[in-house]
């Protein structure tokens, strides 16, 4: 397994190998597969050294779209981590910031860590499946990584170093996107400067298949799921597979890093466990950290959305 530790050097160096160790140091207790535990509680403002909140990056029928950016110490150019919020599509907002978050949640310890080590971060908020089904949760976050390139220099952001983290839900819309960064025909597709996906305990397979393989899953998640396509997979498999990162994959993805508790009880672990395999089976550098007694949301003994 390659180390997470080295992706984010990779990162901030500007080279595009697989190397990272800034997400669940300091917010795990151990960065390797085993027994973890969240320590610490992040600062109100994730120890930023400037907050810009509440920057609209699209209009949509329903409303504006907004994001919140945080900038580290430093003269920049600033590699970027742009945060894409979990919360079954249709449920959740970007705020990660210590205020707001739960004390001690992983999202804001990553993103303090991450603003330690010289990272800007964004979080971004998208239509939820009530308003609009897939794909236009990837076509808003994908917007939104646009829209901070076009406006990367007035805050020191650079461009071209940008990595895309998403949790749950918002863990599948990045690895959509970064599953298409090679073809501009697909909705959200053709993002450049893209140096690396990371999802947490995101689903990567809505597929008819997948459907099939997990009778077992809970009522939540196949609403949320026939919510988010607009059916269910058996219903409308084609849909399906082109909202599944696992059926886009071409060997052209930037680096990718997974972490998942493999006892997730909303999102099996064998998703990432596929994910990464197929990934490694096109030439494509991945990381995966499994989590021994975490459920979904790496909370031990029970499930968060």
């Amino acid at each position: 397994m390659v180390s997470a530790r080295r992706f984010w050097r990779a990162v901030l160096s500007g080279t595009a190998a697989l190397t990272v160790g800034a997400l669940t140091a300091g917010c795990v207790a151990s960065s390797e597969p085993g027994n973890g535990t969240l320590i610490g509680a992040a600062a109100a403002d994730l120890g930023a050294t400037r907050a810009i909140p509440d920057q609209v990056y699209a209009q949509r029928p329903s409303g504006p779209l907004s994001l919140d950016l945080f900038l580290p110490a430093g003269d920049g150019p600033h590699p970027l981590v742009i945060y894409a919020h979990g919360g079954g599509w249709d449920a959740g907002d970007r705020a990660i910031d210590g205020r707001l978050a739960a004390g001690g949640a992983a999202e804001s310890l990553a993103a303090e860590r991450m603003l330690s080590k010289g990272f800007a971060v964004a979080t971004v908020d998208y239509r939820l499946s009530d308003l609009v089904p897939a794909p236009g949760q990837v076509e808003d976050v994908a917007e939104a990584v646009r829209w901070l390139q076009r406006h990367a220099g007035g805050w020191r952001l650079d461009s071209e170093r940008v990595v895309l983290w998403g949790a749950s839900a918002g863990g599948l819309l990045v690895s959509q996107l970064g599953a298409v960064t090679d073809d501009p025909a697909e909705p959200g597709g053709g993002l450049t400067g893209i140096r690396g996906v990371v999802n947490w305990f995101g689903p990567t397979d809505l597929t008819v298949e997948a459907e099939l393989a997990n009778p077992q899953l809970s009522d939540y998640s196949r609403r949320t799921v026939r919510k988010y396509l607009g059916c269910m997979p058996s219903e409308c498999p084609r849909h399906a597979d082109a909202a599944s990162p696992i059926r886009n994959l071409s060997g052209a993805e930037p680096p990718f890093l997974m972490q998942h508790g493999t006892k997730d009880s909303l999102v099996p672990i064998k998703q990432s466990l596929d994910f990464a395999d197929e990934l490694r089976e096109l030439g494509v550098e991945v990381a995966l950290h499994p989590y021994d007694d975490f459920d979904h949301g790496f909370t031990p003994g029970r499930a968060s959305r």
